[in-house]
């Protein structure tokens, strides 16, 4: 399921009294498709620039997104990974992938990461239920 065809959501919501976005691939609700994908793999990249809201200026944004379609790109047709989608909350964006082989993805990350100038760290775990990105799903 490659995110260039994969259909996207978006539902607004409020962390620790900020508004808050997420942008959710829907056609990875089925069961069927997440059992396939075993680890999540949570990076968190923080905005130079943000308005009162914590959210990127439009600049920001675009270079964010930008950022975004590298790992895309790369993640889906280099590993075995699925982009799930990305979540923009108080002076933090957060892009959420889930992988069959978390090995490559660390690899790549590590390297990566490095290169984009902007504080960020990243999180694979082992999660076969889909856990981590269950109240999204749900909400679907």
């Amino acid at each position: 399921m490659k995110s260039e065809k994969a259909t996207y959501v978006g539902f607004e919501f409020e962390v620790e009294g900020y508004p808050a976005i997420a942008i959710i691939n829907t056609d990875l609700k089925n069961v069927e498709e997440q059992a396939q994908y075993t680890h999540s793999v949570f990076i968190e990249i923080m905005p130079d620039q943000y308005n009162e809201m914590g959210h990127p200026l439009e600049e920001e944004h675009d270079y964010l997104v930008a950022v975004e379609k590298e790992m895309i790109a790369y993640l889906e047709s280099q590993t075995n990974s699925v982009h799930v989608g990305h979540t923009t909350v108080y002076r933090r964006r957060e892009i959420i992938f889930y992988t069959k082989d978390p090995e490559p993805v660390q690899t790549f990350l590590e390297h990566f990461l490095s290169t984009i100038e902007r504080e960020n760290s990243f999180e694979i775990e082992s999660d076969k239920e889909w856990q981590n990105v269950s109240a999204f799903y749900e909400l679907l």
